[in-house]
């Protein structure tokens, strides 16, 4: 037990070759681009929408055990685990639909005068975990790039929201308790194998305010899918729809990209959030309104006046542009990457935009704005040519853009971006 101590292993006594010495830990996570073409593949991403998004579930398999590797593997769940500086909540434990307080598994650790707190005791993750446990890892998109860009690029295609977590189960475990999520989901089979049962959705298509009550659900007979998943497969589940899984003889590792849908519920409530504007609307309903029978005529009269003045005070054109907006600021900022030794832009340096952080430009009463995942900056309207052409892709310098704007007014503005993390370099200055 005490090897487990400085390194997490799964399988118990499954073995992993050992890396080279001249190979970096992180190749994996910082692998080649894997987007959601290649996520569904064979199928296509328009057969998929017109098919399978909110309406069934997606199985595929046989792809190969290393269909994965350029995004994620195995070997980076185990180092994200053993290197121990991940803190709660990055790494949790559960067990029977339940999650272990976080003092069964974490220490703090005394450092002069200062304590870290939260810190992964692995010894004891092990422990738990040969016992049973399952580790869960949520967000883990915010800890490994690739899958950072990943849930970037999914969400700059779909404008929901997107998220992550890894499940790390072990052999004759019982993950969750029979449940449905209230948003979409991949399952990425990232090694070994899991037992699923799929239910029938007991509510279709449920809004987030809407979670699953255990209470009040009984488990049909009969599963409407069984099944195994192996690594390199992956499953879709449209929300509501009912799972319970086990594992065999084999460990399983999984990645769940989670996607929390925009409704139409949504969109509606931008209507309501525009009535606070109408005094009429802030007036108190009639005293006893919830207990006099006899009011209730006037109320639904009122109500019913009410929402033709607001109806005819409120564009729809206007509403629907307030909601776009608000969909768009609640995007994810853009990750930065610290440079201890900021990298020099010339006028040769060839760049392009970095995979998943694409640039989206809007103007606003003769302003020239820059929507990037989160935040609106506003620019000189003379850079927008240049802008445009950044965001059409390809690889440019700084001496290829349009020369609305001076070869320095275009340098300050790439190492600008650059310094946003929406630029990469492609090759040393020319």
């Amino acid at each position: 037990m005490g090897a487990a101590a400085g390194c997490f292993r799964l399988g118990f006594g499954l073995k992993f070759a050992a890396m080279s010495a001249t190979q970096n830990p992180t190749d994996a996570a910082e692998g080649g681009a894997f987007d959601f073409a290649e996520l569904i593949s064979p199928l296509g991403p328009d057969a998929f929408f017109q098919e399978y998004w909110e309406r069934r579930p997606l199985l595929l398999q046989q792809r190969g055990s290393a269909y994965y590797e350029p995004l994620l593997s195995i070997r980076d769940l185990e180092d994200f685990i053993s290197q121990g500086d991940a803190r709660y909540p990055a790494i949790r434990l559960a067990t029977g639909g339940a999650f272990f307080a976080p003092e069964a598994y974490t220490r703090d650790v005394k450092y002069g005068d200062e304590v870290f707190r939260g810190m992964p005791d692995v010894e004891k993750i092990f422990t738990e975990y040969s016992m049973g446990a399952t580790v869960t890892l949520p967000a883990l998109h915010l800890a490994l790039p690739a899958l950072g860009r990943l849930c970037a690029q999914l969400q700059a295609q779909l404008d929901h929201s997107v998220h992550t977590n890894a499940y790390l189960t072990p052999p004759g475990a019982t993950g969750f308790t029979p449940h449905y999520d209230t948003h979409e989901v991949f399952v990425l089979q990232i090694a070994g194998s899991k037992r699923w049962r799929v239910y029938e959705p007991p509510l279709q298509l449920p809004h987030r305010n809407q979670p699953f009550s255990p209470e009040s659900y009984t488990l049909p007979a009969a599963p409407l899918m069984q099944f195994e998943l192996q690594a390199g497969d992956l499953l879709y589940l449209p929300r509501g729809h009912v799972h319970t899984t086990t594992t065999g003889q084999s460990f399983s590792a999984h990645v769940t990209i989670g996607i929390t849908v925009y409704t139409w519920v949504e969109l509606l409530a931008e209507f309501i959030h525009r009535g606070i504007e109408q005094p009429q609307l802030r007036a108190a309903l009639p005293p006893g309104f919830a207990h006099r029978p006899e009011l209730r005529p006037e109320l639904e009269k009122r109500l019913g006046e009410l929402l033709q003045t607001l109806d005819r005070s409120t564009s729809i054109e206007t509403l629907t542009e307030q909601f776009l907006r608000r969909a768009r600021a609640a995007q994810p900022r853009a990750a930065v990457r610290f440079r201890a030794d900021p990298e020099q832009i010339s006028a040769g340096t060839r760049l392009q935009v970095v995979p998943g952080q694409p640039l989206r430009l809007e103007r606003e009463h003769g302003e020239l704005r820059l929507l990037v995942a989160g935040r609106r900056i506003r620019l000189q309207n003379a850079t927008g040519p240049a802008l445009e052409a950044i965001g059409r892709g390809g690889v440019f310098t700084a001496l290829t853009l349009p020369d609305t704007i001076g070869v320095d007014a275009r340098l300050a503005l790439l190492r600008y971006l650059h310094g946003l993390g929406l630029l990469q370099r492609i090759d040393t200055p020319a």
